[in-house]
């Protein structure tokens, strides 16, 4: 029996390295430096993922990784002072010249506002519209099973009560109300899970640089991240030490939450991404956190800010993506993307084999924008006849077929490649679920008939269309599976198959 006990323990150890060994080269494959300072293979690199690969592996991680991957798609909000903005300061928009990005969140750096000058938008920052019951009413209606909102972004104002910083919703603002709190207790009441962002290496107002200035080389990379315009007079380590890693631990001691998104690790030290790792595991080791806490520490990988990958991943990955062309609340900008293209970033995420996260930016006076909550309320009417091929779905051996070939690169190439978003009926994506796969559809035959390449030789137990009990018949061609589709019934954009094999 000791001998038995000894031979599983053995197995299970080399199971769990094993499994965290995999899910770090998969979490690498996203990658784009710098994502921290650590020297790969070094003393330090080798005794810290020594260290993080049992957790990364445990049992707790392996049950946030199961809810994650279930879910597939999330709200993603980006709120802060900066709403207040608009995108707009002293008449300039984000687009005038200025140094930086020209999303809107990022007002503070590309218009070079001091710290003092900004912080005075706390005094301003009074959103009586704000209802978190009502924020979650539209997630719940878009289909979305999950929540992140950012608490913290690279402005440094918290949108939570903090014992370590006054520079919050609660006590630096007329408003005097936590944000999270009342997004976490929503949440629970409507079961949706809860996540929060905060930027852990960036901070304007209280020194935060993602190490550019200590650790990065003489000629860093996304120099223009740093605040070199009125920097605060802290070290990298100090604010880490003082603020950021404080705060974090606030928010995972003190609300209860599944996934936490650290952003711009960029040449942070690997101690510090190791650090913000185990605080996170050590209060709840079902969170999951992203792989932008730096050095490869995370949990699920990022493609990049609106970025669909070219191939399907099996590992645990979500893609970030905006409903405009901004992140945070942006006046002018109404290019919002219509309900078939959100369906779009979803389907071929998924198909994929990763989650969808969605942005949304509401305005200073905590209002959703209108045309962003029609357009995900109409993609959730198709979630639910066809939330099926979705939630809980695994990717197939392949994630679509068809004439229509999208890649989408960043967050401004949606705008200037002018995408079309015209699909065909013989464009189709993918999933699956045990012996059932399911073809979707996001346009309509003008006959009843469709052939579907990928499912031919396919040996075919019952094909139904999501949604109604139709008889749908069906035969092998030599061009593929033949489908004579019934009428279908529910009014909208495209369908969906089920396909038991």
């Amino acid at each position: 029996m000791n001998l038995l006990n000894s031979l599983t323990s053995k197995f299970w150890a080399v199971f769990t390295v094993a499994l965290a060994t995999f899910c770090f080269s998969n979490i690498q494959s996203f990658a784009s430096p710098p994502w921290g300072s650590g020297v790969p293979g070094s003393p330090e690199m080798l005794e810290l993922e020594a260290k993080w690969r049992p957790m990364a592996a445990s049992t707790g991680k392996q049950r946030g990784h199961t809810r994650f991957n279930d879910q597939k798609y999330g709200m993603f909000i980006h709120w802060g002072l900066y709403a207040t903005l608009g995108g707009v300061y002293e008449g300039l928009k984000m687009e005038d010249p200025g140094i930086g990005p020209k999303v809107a969140e990022w007002i503070m750096r590309r218009r070079e506002i001091p710290r003092a000058e900004y912080a005075k938008l706390a005094n301003r920052f009074n959103p009586t519209k704000f209802d978190a019951d009502e924020w979650v009413a539209v997630a719940k209606a878009a289909g979305m099973k999950y929540m992140v909102i950012t608490s913290k972004h690279h402005d440094g104002f918290a949108l939570f009560e903090s014992k370590v910083s006054d520079f919050n919703s609660v006590d630096a603002t007329p408003f005097g109300r936590d944000i999270i709190r009342e997004l976490e207790q929503a949440c629970k009441r409507e079961g949706i899970s809860f996540g929060v962002y905060y930027s852990h290496a960036l901070d304007w107002r209280d020194g935060g640089d993602s190490g550019i200035k200590e650790y990065g080389p003489e000629k860093p990379l996304k120099k223009v991240f740093a605040n070199y315009f009125d920097p605060a007079p802290v070290k990298f380590d100090e604010y880490i030490e003082n603020k950021s890693l404080p705060q974090v631990r606030e928010l995972v001691n003190n609300y209860d939450l599944t996934e936490i998104w650290l952003d711009t690790p960029i040449y942070i030290p690997a101690r510090h991404s190791f650090a913000f790792y185990e605080t996170i595991f050590n209060a709840n080791s079902e969170t999951l956190v992203n792989q932008r806490i730096g050095n490869h520490f995370g949990d699920f990988g990022i493609p990049g800010d609106n970025v669909i990958p070219d191939a399907i991943n099996k590992n645990a990955w979500e893609c970030v993506a905006t409903t405009n062309n901004s992140w945070g609340y942006k006046s002018y900008d109404d290019d919002w993307k219509p309900p078939v293209e959100i369906l779009y970033w979803l389907i071929a995420n998924v198909s994929k084999g990763g989650n969808l996260l969605l942005n949304v930016g509401p305005d200073g006076t905590g209002t959703i924008p209108e045309q962003a909550v029609a357009n995900l309320k109409a993609a959730g009417e198709w979630l639910k006849v066809n939330g099926a091929a979705i939630y809980g779905s695994r990717p197939w051996r392949i994630d679509n077929e068809g004439p229509t070939n999208l890649h989408m690169g960043g967050t401004e190439h949606r705008k200037k490649a002018k995408i079309s978003f015209d699909f065909k009926s013989d464009d189709f994506w993918f999933t699956q679920k045990e012996d059932k796969v399911y073809v979707m559809a996001l346009a309509r035959p003008e006959n009843n008939t469709v052939v579907v390449q990928s499912l031919k030789g396919e040996s075919i137990k019952a094909i139904q269309v999501l949604g109604q009990s139709d008889v749908v018949n069906w035969e092998q061609t030599d061009a593929g599976l033949l489908i004579t589709l019934p009428t279908l019934k529910n009014e909208g954009i495209g369908y969906a198959l089920e396909v038991q094999l």
